[in-house]
């Protein structure tokens, strides 16, 4: 489609790792590089000290744009609404409601320009917390100080950045991942498939652990190529951060990590925080709508988008509509209506100050205070420090007329329908170093965080939740991760380190306790199937297999192609009935269930043998990485294992993983403090980087990593020094001063 026709269509459907060196050595020197140094250890992770916050968030936008400059710069023009002057008229938007599922995200600069994205960050310059906007300030002079310096072998179209772009991203985060489909899913006409969302966290206390400290567990959900991917660093500046996590990129704060006092964790959850109200429009005037009696207008802003086009940079210039709900996401004028979304914290700023505060956070007190300020829109936040295990359901909801339904569009021409205050963090639900001795979340509602948690579904309010549930509502709400986590930490017992790190690579399947016994008895009740050698050589490997999804695993090959075949011949419906809490309830002694598995059985065995000419094949012969080489794996994305890996089907049967889980920590709490870790990828998007897949062959073994945390271990582990070798020095001796 030519780029005239495509603008066209718009409009029409509008509203219708380095060798050690100085830095800046080829331009003029940032004063800030001086100030910092970035150890880079075996796994190419940067540890990054500074003199100052200021400059250790230079170091850490320098490290960051050294491993994934062109990533990070997509995102910055993305939430500046300006990626089509890179991408071309794609990257404009279709219309309102385009929807990325791999990216999780709705799309467009359009998008990005209606929620205000950069501008409301101008517009509230004067009221970004300073010490935020500081730390801002040094990581984009740290991008720019690398852009500089390599300007030459860089795309053109990456420019500088400025710390009110870095505050652009986190409000982009925040609007397009947490709160416009939020409010959009609300829409009576459903337009995009949102894919499934998910991470796990657990914490067990003291009394649970053998060596009696705190172990805790991070786990996140996110495919390997998208916005979200993460990247792993580690900052310092003596005596005021100590910090290590997780950032996606482009972003200099840490959504999991710890900090030299406490650790905390972050897992999708659903509070109600988002809404669509529908306007009536004036039939005389679409530009005004109704509200209480009265009609009002709607304001209008106009934005100029450049387009990259065959022959150059086009431009346009577009409406932009609100009513003071908030953004128009769509309009008909044929039944004079519009649907505006009303989005938390849409006209504030300081998304950054929330994370920050969790990184800076010493104890229990300040990290309630950090989530307090209701800077973060949602979130499960687990918490754990030498003596505490915590965790919140944290949100950012607003009180509502209980009168209206608030799953769907509300009207919009009342002032019933307004919001009154945020509900106060206080009435969030929380549990704090439970009798259980252990907490945990793997995306399920609040009362489930802990066996007996004492928590009621409907409280703060029966709204809080996107979907609201019954009052008597228990542990049938858990997930099949979930329910293997209560599964393990429920257990009468203390838990080593190593069968904590074993549970975060977990694979149970734990709908093969109901099917391997279903195909048991339909094999039994057979005297066709049992005389079947390929059936009796998948029977054979399912009864002696210890139901894992391990890449030596045959039995799982077998049941990975049952599942698929079931699905195709009997339906997806009664398929979804295994990975349900209420598995146990399916008739194994059934004669039509006993059918319907045994045909699955014979339909899989078919694929297998003439996929691969054999039907015995290990599952890590199938489900791989392909990183600078192939990996095999294990996990699966069909049942719901706690340690998934998935991705495409390849025409040879293959399967190329590129989703699952995005990043594994461990952390035992004590002193010393020890911290492991794993990214599926690897730190650097650079193929002839070492640290492109090291971390993919780690992941194959199901291996994790120390971080290196003090700083003696943090030099002895260098492999590479950007900046004063001997900057770190201070910090030892520093240390050493503290302890005397």
């Amino acid at each position: 489609m030519s780029s005239r026709r495509s603008l066209r269509s718009f409009l029409l459907a509008l509203p219708a790792l380095l060798l050690s060196m100085s830095p800046g050595c080829s331009t003029a020197v940032d004063p800030l590089a001086r100030d910092v140094t970035i150890y880079r250890d075996a796994y190419g992770v940067p540890h990054i000290v500074g003199e100052t916050e200021e400059a250790t968030f230079f170091g850490y936008g320098y490290a960051q744009a050294e491993d994934h400059l062109e990533r990070m710069m997509i995102q910055y023009r993305d939430a500046q609404g300006r990626r089509a002057e890179v991408e071309g008229f794609d990257a404009l938007g279709d219309g309102y409601l385009h929807f990325i599922p791999y990216e999780y995200r709705w799309d467009g600069d359009y998008l990005q320009r209606l929620l205000r994205t950069r501008k409301a960050v101008i517009d509230n310059r004067d009221k970004i917390d300073p010490a935020v906007y500081r730390v801002l300030d040094g990581f984009a002079r740290g991008v720019n100080a690398y852009i500089r310096e390599h300007r030459a072998g860089i795309p053109a179209w990456i420019d500088s950045i400025a710390p009110e772009d870095v505050e652009a991203l986190e409000r982009s985060h925040y609007m397009r991942f947490y709160s416009i489909h939020d409010a959009l899913t609300k829409m009576s006409e459903r337009t995009y498939s949102f894919p499934n969302l998910g991470s796990n966290q657990w914490a067990i206390a003291r009394e649970r652990s053998a060596n009696g400290r705190i172990i805790h567990v991070e786990h996140t959900h996110m495919p390997w190529a998208n916005r979200f991917q993460n990247y792993e660093a580690h900052l310092v500046t003596p005596g005021k951060l100590n910090a290590g996590g997780i950032s996606w990129f482009g972003s200099p704060f840490f959504l999991d990590g710890f900090n030299d006092k406490i650790t905390w964790s972050a897992t999708w959850n659903q509070p109600n925080m988002a809404d669509v109200y529908e306007e009536k429009l004036n039939p005389k005037n679409h530009r005004q709508y109704l509200y209480d009696g009265e009609w009002r207008d709607i304001r209008i802003e106009r934005e100029t988008f450049r387009i990259k086009s065959e022959t150059g940079m086009d431009s346009v210039t577009l409406p932009l509509y609100y009513t003071h709900h908030g953004p128009i996401v769509r309009l008909d004028r044929e039944r004079n209506r519009a649907w505006s979304v009303k989005l938390p914290n849409f006209d504030g700023v300081n998304y950054s100050l929330g994370l920050y505060g969790l990184m800076k956070a010493q104890n229990l007190e300040e990290f309630k205070t950090a989530a307090s300020r209701q800077l973060m829109p949602r979130w499960n936040l687990l918490y754990s420090d030498l003596e505490n295990i915590y965790w919140v359901h944290n949100g950012n909801v607003a009180q509502r007329n209980e009168k209206y339904d608030w799953t769907k569009p509300v009207p919009g021409w009342t002032s019933e329908t307004e919001w009154g205050p945020y509900l106060p963090f206080e009435q969030y639900p929380q549990l704090l170093n439970p009798a259980s001795g252990f907490l945990q979340n793997c995306n399920n509602p609040p009362w489930v965080a802990t066996r007996n948690s004492g928590l009621n579904p409907l409280a703060p309010t029966p709204y809080f939740l996107s979907a609201r549930p019954k009052p008597d509502a228990g542990e049938e709400a858990l997930n099949t991760r979930g329910e293997r986590v209560f599964q393990v930490l429920a257990e009468p017992k203390k838990f080593t380190l190593e069968e904590m790190i074993d549970l975060g690579f977990d694979t149970y399947i734990l709908p093969a306790d109901v099917i391997v016994p279903l195909l048991d008895e339909a094999w039994k009740n057979s005297a066709e199937a049992r005389k079947d050698a390929r059936l009796a050589g998948a029977m054979n490997a399912l009864r002696s297999w210890d139901r894992r999804s391990s890449k030596g695993s045959v039995a799982y090959t077998y049941l990975h192609y049952w599942g698929k075949s079931y699905q195709d011949l009997v339906s997806r419906a009664k398929f979804a009935r295994f990975t349900s809490y209420d598995r146990s309830k399916i008739d194994i002694r059934s004669p039509e269930e006993q059918g319907d598995a045994l045909k699955a059985l014979r339909e899989a065995v078919d694929r297998i043998e003439k996929q691969f000419g054999r039907t015995g094949v290990p599952w890590g012969e199938i489900n791989v990485v392909v990183r600078g080489g192939e990996f095999p794996l294990g996990g699966e994305g069909m049942y719901g294992v706690l340690h998934p890996d998935e991705g495409v089907d390849q025409d040879d049967g293959k399967i190329h993983c590129n989703d699952g889980w995005g990043h594994l920590l461990i952390v035992m709490e004590g002193e010393p403090k020890q911290v492991w870790s794993l990214l599926p990828y690897g730190q650097s998007e650079r193929s002839e980087s070492p640290h492109y897949n090291d971390q993919a062959k780690l992941h194959s073994e199901r291996k994790v990593k120390p971080f290196p945390l003090a700083p003696a271990e943090i030099l002895e582990n260098a492999k590479s020094v950007w900046g004063d070798r001997d900057r770190i020095r201070k910090w030892i001796a520093e240390e050493k001063n503290v302890k005397r």
